[in-house]
Parts: C-alpha cells; sequence; structure tokens
C-alpha cells in the first residue's frame, strides 16, 4: 500500500537519512525544510533515484501559522516523523525568553500541531505512524542547553499523550531518542570532535552516524509495530540504560 510521509527537518542528518531510507519503500515523501532549498532538492533526487514521489515543502516552525499551512499542504498523511528540532547549547545564565520559546515553539509546539492536523486524518482511516525524535540528553541531562532539554523532555510527555488519544483508532505514537549521533549539526554547534568523550561512555564505544537509526525508524512505521506506542526507543550503542 502507498503511503504518504511528512519528514520535517528533512534537508540534512537524520531527517535526510531517514527520508532516503523510506523512498526505497515507494512512498510518497514529503520533505519538509527552512530556507535550505538547494540541500533539500539534493535529497529529493536522491530519494527518486530509490523510486519515491517526493515534494519539497517549506516553512517556519517556529511560527504556528506556518505550521497549520505546512499541514494543510502536505494533505493526507499516514506517517508523520517530527525530527525538525531547534538546538541550543546556550547555558543557564545565557538563556533569555525569546531563545526559551522559540526553542520551545520548534521542538514542541509545532510536533504538537502537525500531530493535531495530520493525526485526524490518521484516525479516521484507522492506521497511522507518528514517531517523534526526541534525544538522550532527557535522561543524560547536563549543563548545557537547558532549553534544548526541556522541550525534548516535554515531546517525550506529549508523545504519550498522543498515543492514548490516538491509539484506539488504530494510531501509534512513539519516541526515537538517538544518542550522539555525528551530523554536520552537531559538528556546527560543538567544534570537529563533538563525540569523543561521549563514545567513550557507551556501552558499544563506536562513533554513531543518522544510519544507526534507521532499522528503529522502519520497525515504528511498520505494520508489525501496532502493539507498541507511547514509548521512547532509545538508540545509543549504550549510552543510556534502563
Amino acid at each position: 500500500m502507498g503511503r504518504r510521509v511528512l519528514v520535517t527537518g528533512a534537508r540534512r542528518g537524520i531527517g535526510a537519512a531517514i527520508a532516503v531510507e523510506l523512498a526505497a519503500e515507494g512512498w510518497t515523501l514529503l520533505l519538509h525544510h527552512l530556507a535550505a532549498s538547494a540541500e533539500a532538492e539534493a535529497v529529493a533526487r536522491r530519494c527518486q533515484e530509490r523510486g519515491a514521489r517526493v515534494e519539497i515543502l517549506e516553512a517556519d516552525l517556529a511560527d504556528p501559522a506556518a505550521v497549520s499551512a505546512l499541514a494543510e499542504r502536505a494533505g493526507p498523511v499516514d506517517i508523520l516523523i517530527n525530527n525538525a528540532s531547534r538546538a541550543s547549547n546556550v547555558g543557564l545564565a545565557a538563556v533569555s525568553l525569546p531563545e526559551w520559546q522559540e526553542t520551545f515553539a520548534v521542538n514542541v509546539t509545532a510536533p504538537m500541531l502537525l500531530a493535531q492536523a495530520l493525526g485526524a486524518g490518521m484516525a479516521a482511516r484507522g492506521w497511522g505512524r507518528i514517531v517523534n525524535v526526541t534525544s538522550a540528553t532527557v535522561a543524560l541531562g547536563g549543563p548545557s542547553g537547558p532549553s534544548y532539554v526541556a522541550s525534548k523532555a516535554a515531546l517525550v510527555g506529549l508523545t504519550r499523550s498522543l498515543a492514548v488519544s490516538l491509539g484506539p483508532a488504530g494510531v501509534t505514537v512513539n519516541a526515537l531518542s538517538p544518542g550522539a549521533i555525528l551530523t554536520e549539526r552537531e559538528v556546527e554547534i560543538l567544534g570537529d570532535d563533538p563525540h569523543a568523550a561521549i563514545v567513550a561512555a557507551q556501552a558499544v564505544p563506536r562513533r554513531l552516524v543518522p544510519e544507526d537509526l534507521l532499522t528503529a525508524v522502519r520497525f515504528l512505521v511498520a505494520d508489525g509495530s501496532a502493539a507498541m506506542t507511547g514509548q521512547v526507543l532509545e538508540v545509543g550503542a549504550g549510552l543510556v540504560l534502563g
């Protein structure tokens, strides 16, 4: 059966890897990005080469009106991957209210609005999958990025609430919690070798890349995952245990 899949933040990193992986199913991929059309178009070409139909959608997820417009343009969606996020490595003393509010707008409010708008159609059709990409920092804490960590924790709470709301209609909602995944954004924020100490703390001490998440994503969006909802699936080589 052909599915329609919306992946937010799909121009690079984790979102791009997920989109390219799911493209092999021959589904319709709706690739969201923010002001980076050349990168989004490159991902779209990779998806098309794997047999997918592709649409590129641009929206600023910090703007609730733009999020609502994105949901309307996306149309019926069977699988929603809430991957886009606003990263912050600002310590507590430097956190400003605008920075805090924008981080929550992108990382929590946008996923809620998309789930609200697109989940209704999933429920009406009796099938749907929502995957919210959170972070291992929720379990680990740390002194940097309190707005990011708090917003990702809120996304876990949202995941569980949505699972209860949408479960009776056959829609599952789960969170994917990546560990220290080496992406372009991580290097931009943290430097050339941002994960050396983290890798040493993992049960399996090796560097992780976006492709390490793809088996988990495939499971979460599959028919066979119908009995799993409201859960946080950690993929971090044992960075978080328990």
